[in-house]
Formats: structure tokens, sequence, C-alpha cells
């Protein structure tokens, strides 16, 4: 297996540890609990994370072609569930059972579309594969995530559903033509919700009308520039004092920022590049186009995460809860990210994804398995 990749997340979640503890301790105390209160949970959560990686390693990854609409069906049941419950937490209801279904949706709307393209074969390009059937589970997953809502999830979908859709080969006109179409629609639901009105309202203002919208987004800015080149020190960040909200989840970045200045920072963006690239790699290296597919949307995935929580922190996204992949305090997002940790480790296996059947695509952007294994005996031999 891809041994660099597995190295790469252990040590983000190692060093999550650190940072949840310097992170979340003086909110602990500020609510009279011990300092080690956020610290102890996280760390059960990030031992689950470990067993959940090494369960979907072990799984043959064709098994996630298989279950795709029923992973998906539980999903968008959860997350109406959540919708219905009426939980509210910051203009927003996205959990339920102490989890965030819409993360479970996630992963069942990426096996639902990959199963649908590599399916496609000759067809791939008919309006048919490139509109009609990816815009079941997507239209879906747009509804339930709209009336939560949760448009930061929404734009990850839609993301993940066009780099899926110009990887596989799909029609570009079509693509370009729905991309048009749904940019305006897109926009119109997010100025219609208050909360998320306010915050794109906010994100372009200087006059100071909005500060109190832009409280995190200051604070998140102060903190990284406290923090100079090497930072202050672990544990001595200030903005974490009462100043940044919830710390410890949706600006993490920022207390590293602070307490390990750009070197820390830049480690960690070091890091996620070495994270991803095994990912794109893992993909060029697939047997079936199916676990291609699902390398890419996943590490799409977790590529949209990271820059979402970087771009927020650093005042380039409006502000939004997107937790960064293994080092915020959390648990669906945590496993979830483990589990696809997981996966792309199974891809990464020449031995898995044999029981797949695939129609046969004549198309330049095909992938040729066989040159595929053809290529790993020459080496092998050599």
């Amino acid at each position: 297996m891809n041994k660099l990749l597995l190295f790469v997340t252990l040590a983000l979640m190692c060093f999550g540890i650190a940072v949840i503890y310097s992170a979340s301790a003086p909110l602990a105390s500020s609510k009279n609990l011990p300092a080690e209160y956020f610290l102890t949970k996280h760390l059960y959560k990030v031992l689950a994370s470990v067993v959940i990686l090494g369960v979907f390693y072990r799984i043959d990854y064709a098994l996630w072609k298989v279950l795709a609409r029923f992973i998906f069906g539980v999903g968008a049941v959860l997350t109406l569930a959540a919708i219905v419950s009426g939980g509210e937490v910051k203009g927003a209801s996205r959990w339920i059972f102490g989890i965030q279904p819409s993360e479970i949706l996630k992963f069942g709307f990426i096996c639902w579309i990959c199963s649908k393209l590599s399916d496609a074969g000759d067809e791939i390009k008919s309006i048919k594969c490139t509109l009609v059937q990816p815009a079941v589970p997507f239209a879906i997953s747009a509804v339930l995530l709209a009336l939560q809502p949760n448009f930061s999830m929404l734009i990850m979908f839609s993301t993940i559903m066009l780099v899926l859709l110009l990887v596989a080969g799909a029609n570009y006109k079509y693509v370009g033509v729905s991309v048009l179409a749904a940019i305006p629609m897109g926009l119109l639901a997010l100025l219609c919700k208050p909360h998320s009105r306010q915050r794109i309202l906010a994100f372009f203002s200087n006059d100071g009308t909005m500060k109190e919208s832009k409280y995190q987004l200051m604070h998140s800015l102060q903190a990284l520039g406290n923090g100079g080149l090497l930072g202050t020190g672990v544990g001595m960040g200030e903005q974490k004092l009462g100043y940044l909200p919830e710390a410890h989840k949706d600006v993490v970045y920022a207390v590293i920022g602070e307490e390990f200045g750009f070197v820390g920072t830049f480690l960690i963006l070091v890091a996620f590049a070495i994270l991803f690239s095994q990912g794109f790699n893992i993909a060029r290296g697939a047997t079936t186009r199916f676990g291609r597919y699902m390398a890419v949307a996943l590490t799409t995935s977790l590529f949209l995460n990271f820059t979402i929580h970087v771009c927020v922190c650093v005042g380039l996204f409006p502000t939004t809860g997107q937790p960064l992949p293994f080092l915020s305090f959390g648990g669906t997002n945590l496993w979830l990210s483990a589990a696809f940790i997981g996966i792309l480790l199974n891809i990464s296996r020449p031995t898995t994804g044999k029981s797949i059947r695939e129609p046969y695509m004549s198309s330049t952007v095909s992938f040729d398995a066989s040159r595929f294994m053809n290529f790993r005996t020459r080496r092998s031999s050599v």
C-alpha cells in the first residue's frame, strides 16, 4: 500500500492531538471543566478513527460500488431527520445523534456518482450520463443541504461532481451549460438565507458596519499576525483565550499560526500537499475506472475541506464552519476522513477491485488497466 500516505495521515493526527489540547484547555477551564476535558474526548475519537482507517483499508473497495445507493439513502434519511428535529446550532440543523449526517451523505454521493460514471462506457458523453444520471443524487443532496442550510457543503458536492465529470470525460458542452445555469441559482439561494447573506455582506464590507459578523475573521487574522515567523510557543497563544470562538474547531489553523508561526503553518501546507499528491497518484495507478474516480473524489473532498478551512482563516472566503481534516476537534468529519484514507490505501493495492466489471470504453479518456499491470510487471522484473 501507499506507506507515505499512511505516515502523513498518522502524523497529522498526532499533531492534531497537541493542537486540540492547546486550543481547548482555556475553553474547558472557563466552563469549570478539567483542562484535559476536550483532549480526552478527542483522544477517544482519534483512536476510533485509527480503527476505522484499518477496517476500511481491509475492505475491498469494490464493495462501495455495490452499496452506493444504500449509503446515500442512509445519509439522506439521517440528514432529513436532522432537519425535521429542529435542533439548530448557529442557524443550521446539521446534527443528530451526535453526528453530522451530511458527511455520510457526501460519502454515499461520491460512491453513487463514481458507480454511474464507471458504468457509462462509450456513452459517457451522452446527455443521459453527463446530466440526467448525476442530476438525481445531486438534486436530492442540494435540496437537503439547502434546507439545513449548509451551503459550504453544497459547494463541496458541486465541485466534487464537476471534477468527476471532467475526469471521466463527460461532454464539456453539457457540463458548461449546467455550471452557467447553477451559478445564479446558487447565489440566489445564498442571499435568501439571512445568516448566509449576512456573512457574505460582512465579507465584502469594509466600512465597519458589519463588525460583529467579522469578529471571527478579525481575531483569526490577528492570531496569524501574532505568530510571526516562529510563533509565540506551544500553549502561549492569546487569541484562543475567549477571542476566537471555538478555536479548537473552525479556526484551528489560526491557532497553529499563532503558536507555531509561519514555519508551523508552512509545514502543515507541505504535509497536506503530500497527502493530496499521493491521493491523485493512487488515482492514476488504479486498476479500474471506479477505483480511479473514487480516489479522485475522496482526495478532492479532503482537499476542499482543507482549502475552505484555511481560506476562511486567512480571509479569502466568507466565514463558514468547515473543519481542518485530522486537526480539528470533532467526530464525524474525523471518522469519515480516516475512512477516506483507508479506502485510498485499499485502492493503492493492485490486488483489489478485481470483482468489478466495467463496460469497454474506446475513448481517449479510458483507463487502460492492462497497460498499468504490464508496467508493474516490467518494473518488478527490473
